[in-house]
């Protein structure tokens, strides 16, 4: 007889459950905005479609609804400063003749070597360049001709000078370190 009983009593909660459920389903919902007692809205916001409401608690929350949710210090994101530019000056240059002119002392700094199938490339920047390019072996670079392509370094001569560019630098790299010829 227990068993009917609890059987009647569960039938009977279900039934329960579903007619609150049903006179709830034709019961509008008020999604005005909250008005507190003495008339004024309590919003953070102005009162507009989709701006937050909320009632009037006795306190002051705008902190806690003005610091982000997911941030994990619940911090304002404040950028890294932007460092400011180098300003390139103006001076007063005296134009040398077209057979003075040549190419700066400077050697092209070293970035990549590439090997392949026994053609060796190296990737090099010339000083103050942005983009750097593969040279191959008797190419000329910025006035210097790149004689030589190793594992780990690039050999480049002008002048009778020659200049081992490492692709690993140490301070004395860059340096002419031997002469030919004088």
């Amino acid at each position: 007889m227990t068993g009917k009983f609890a059987g009647l009593a569960l039938a009977g909660a279900i039934a329960g459950l579903v007619a609150v459920n049903v006179v709830l389903y034709d019961t509008p919902v008020d999604t005005a905005p909250i008005v507190s007692a003495k008339g004024r809205d309590t919003g953070l916001a102005p009162s507009s479609p989709g701006s937050l409401q909320i009632a009037d608690l006795g306190g002051d929350y705008t902190e806690t609804f003005e610091r982000p949710l997911f941030s994990p210090t619940r911090r304002q994101f404040v950028p890294d400063p932007i460092e400011p530019q180098p300003v390139e000056v103006a001076s007063a240059t005296v134009e040398q003749p077209a057979a003075q002119n040549v190419a700066p002392a400077v050697a092209p700094s070293l970035l990549g070597i590439s090997i392949h199938a026994g053609a060796a490339k190296a990737l090099l920047r010339i000083a103050g360049a942005d983009v750097a390019l593969w040279y191959g072996n008797g190419e000329i670079v910025d006035g210097w001709t790149l004689s030589t392509i190793d594992k780990d370094e690039a050999v480049l001569e002008r002048d009778g000078k020659i200049t081992r560019i490492s692709l690993y630098p140490s301070a004395q790299d860059g340096q002419p370190v031997e002469s030919v010829g004088q």
